[in-house]
């Protein structure tokens, strides 16, 4: 028998990969892999949250970014520092240095800083980044003592002094704009008596109340509160003869910077005192010390800026005397009929109140004479124009143009289309399509019978300056057509130093020839300018100069290094406070 063998059927196998532990493998590798997934996912989530909460910019200064994190740590401080201010409004108010309506005043300027807090936080950390580089470039260092200086000029609270006065102001005549040599010799000369009169022994509640010219104070024997060394509302004059006075003892008699005599009296006097809690207050109201010790770097920063730059704009220097014809931005963008004029009225009854209240019916016969009185006057004035002056101050019936001193009958504001006269004055004067310097026939108003001559429509400085450049004198011009305070003077500025003025009108006024006039000058939102210089001198700022340049100097000149940074600003940003 034979025997074969008989085959063996190999058995298949599964692939390892199919085994049940592979499988297990894969299953916790693949939820191992999605909790991991999920983790970073939850870890992006945070790290763009902690993004968007801190990191993000919300504006920046030459491309360094200011984040919300900075922002929200400012904000924070200057809320605090705001909250501070309030509670010392408080104190001085529970201890009579402050009344309540001047606490009212103080408390709603808190309040509306308070809504407007990230703005201004924002606003102050682009100026911080500015100016810390333009402290650089000018050599300027902050030292820990300066710091330490800073925070304790933050928590002292300055000396204050119960004050009164006495003032007396020059007298101006009807229409004019500056008081007469004699009218500021009388004013002086009443103020000395005053005090020559207490220091006899009259009282000084009772010359207060008959003596001064402040209305405000008068009535309660020259009382003006309670003054810090600072206070930006008086004349600094006046305020430094008040801080070096002793009790109840009046000061000389002091001619401040805008032409006021004035007397002083120091009644009771609280020392500067420094809160010594200052910095425990913040620690405990969670303020960071040293985030807070960056907001006062930037302040002392600011402060050694301007006192460099304002110690720069004092120094001895060149100065220009100079003449100027200002024309108004709302003057420039007037129609180009809008004229200026002078009139002379003619009311019935001499009364331009009665007429115009209708008090006097257009029967009454006093209507014939006032137009009889005008067609008489009109007749003289086109005979010879050059008497319009003399006949509006002898013979109008408006009271202003009177006198001396009176306006001669010249308008303050151009006549337009939308202007401010009664349309039966203005209609007829823009309807005769006049030339300058023409006269019109007498125009009926309700006032009564207007003389009106044209004497000029808004000027065109461009044509001045050729006309100027030309011979025509300028200081007639400037009485003729300025709109500034000094037309009067024939638009005399006197010496003018840098830093005095804006800078675009320092750099026409030190760019032009002496003995010429400048270009025109055009400043945004404000007007036009054409100026003339008479003359240079190395002179040293003094008087009203001197407060002038210690005032405008810094503002001036950091707003244009502010205007040359490259600034950007997120309007969108919210409350981070909030």
């Amino acid at each position: 028998m034979t025997f074969r063998a008989k085959p063996v059927v190999k058995r298949t196998t599964k692939s390892s990969w199919e085994s049940r532990d592979r499988r297990n493998f894969y299953t916790n590798l693949g939820f191992g892999l999605v909790v991991a997934l999920a983790i970073l996912i939850l870890l992006a989530a945070i790290g763009l949250s902690y993004y968007n909460d801190n990191l993000a910019s919300v504006g920046s200064v030459n491309g360094q970014a200011i984040t919300k994190a900075e922002l929200r740590d400012r904000s924070l401080i200057e809320t605090w520092r705001l909250n501070e201010a309030k509670r010392r409004v408080q104190t001085e108010t529970v201890a009579g240095r402050l009344t309540q309506a001047q606490a009212d005043v103080q408390g709603q300027i808190i309040e509306q800083q308070r809504q407007q807090i990230v703005g201004i936080s924002l606003e102050r950390l682009i100026d911080n980044r500015i100016q810390a580089d333009l402290a650089s470039q000018e050599g300027i260092a902050v030292t820990d003592a300066d710091l330490d200086a800073g925070l304790i000029k933050e928590a002292t609270t300055r000396e204050a002094r119960h004050a009164w006065i006495i003032e007396v102001a020059p007298a101006v005549g009807a229409g004019a704009v500056e008081p007469t040599a004699a009218q500021i010799a009388a004013a002086k000369s009443a103020a000395e008596k005053a005090l020559s009169d207490i220091q006899g022994g009259k009282t000084w509640d009772e010359i207060a109340k008959t003596v001064s010219t402040d209305t405000s104070t008068a009535p309660q024997g020259g009382d003006l509160g309670w003054l810090n060394a600072d206070d930006s509302q008086s004349d600094e004059a006046f305020l430094s003869a008040v801080f070096a006075a002793a009790l109840d003892t009046p000061t000389a008699v002091v001619e401040g910077e805008d032409g006021i005599f004035r007397i002083g009296r120091v009644t009771e006097i609280t020392p500067e005192s420094v809160d010594g809690a200052y910095q425990d207050k913040l620690v405990n109201d969670d303020i960071d010390l040293a985030k807070y010790r960056e907001v006062v770097r930037g302040d002392v920063i600011r402060q050694k800026l301007e006192d460099k730059i304002v110690a720069d704009a004092i120094k001895p220097g060149p100065q220009r005397q100079v003449a100027q014809i200002y024309v108004s931005a709302a003057t420039v963008a007037l129609g180009p009929d809008a004229v200026k004029v002078r009139h002379i009225l003619y009311s019935p009854k001499d009364d331009p109140s009665a007429a115009q209240a209708g008090d006097i019916p257009d029967t009454d016969p006093a209507w014939t004479q006032a137009k009889t009185d005008a067609d008489a006057a009109y007749a003289k004035i086109k005979a010879d124009v050059t008497v319009f002056d003399s006949i509006a101050r002898a013979e109008s019936d408006e009271e202003s143009a009177l006198g001396a001193t009176g306006t001669g009958g010249v308008l303050s504001a151009y006549v337009s289309a939308d202007g401010s006269y009664v349309p039966t004055f203005s209609g007829p004067i823009l309807a005769a399509k006049p030339t300058d310097g023409q006269v019109l026939p007498p125009i009926k108003t309700e006032f009564g019978y207007h003389i009106v001559q044209v004497l000029n429509h808004v000027p065109d400085l461009a044509a001045i300056k050729t006309q100027v450049d030309g011979g025509k004198d300028f200081g007639q011009l400037a009485r003729d057509l300025s709109e500034g305070q000094e037309a009067s003077r024939g638009g005399d500025l006197g010496w003018i130093a840098r830093g005095q003025l804006a800078e675009a009108l320092i750099t026409g006024i030190f760019a032009t020839e002496v003995g010429k006039s400048s270009a025109v000058i055009t400043v945004e939102e404000d007007g036009q300018y054409l100026f003339k210089v008479e003359a240079e001198e190395e002179r040293t700022p003094v008087g009203r100069q001197l407060e002038e340049i210690r005032a405008t100097a810094f503002s001036d000149w950091y707003a244009l290094k502010k205007a040359a940074a490259t600034i950007d600003r997120d309007d969108t940003i919210t409350n981070p406070t909030g």
